[in-house]
């Protein structure tokens, strides 16, 4: 009886368990690093999103009318910080876009947003949101 099918049938499965293994154990470090990468990144962003806040802040006790309702971007180069166009970007990474709305005549929504590439097709975010107050009426 010859049993040399059999040894290359063993093989040809062998090689599929292997290479099966192979792929879900690539795919899993990868996920691992990109994991990895969005934890890293949406750390970052979300201090740019608190300092994004601070200067808001900032801008409201130097004058409630700078808060003026749409899309800003901020420059931080001087104090105080001021809005410059629709949006800044940070270490030519990191968009942030800060969203003034009015609750009240005396109450305003910020909102925070920080974009960035995680990859060349994934963008990532992250928001922040708070509510000021004119407290010198």
């Amino acid at each position: 009886m010859n049993k040399r099918g059999f040894s290359l049938l063993e093989l040809v499965l062998a090689i599929a368990i292997f290479s099966l293994g192979s792929v879900a154990l690539a795919t899993m470090l990868i996920d691992a690093n990109l994991s990895t990468r969005l934890a890293t990144d949406r750390t970052e962003a979300l201090f740019y999103a608190k300092e994004g806040i601070s200067a808001v802040r900032s801008l409201r006790d130097n004058s409630w009318a700078s808060l003026t309702n749409g899309e800003h971007g901020l420059d931080n180069s001087s104090a105080p910080p001021f809005f410059s166009g629709s949006s800044d970007e940070i270490d030519s990474k990191y968009t942030r876009v800060v969203t003034v709305s009015e609750i009240s005549s005396s109450t305003k929504n910020i909102a925070i947003n920080i974009s960035w590439d995680l990859t060349p097709a994934r963008i990532a975010s992250t928001t922040l949101e708070t509510v000021l107050t004119d407290w010198k009426q």
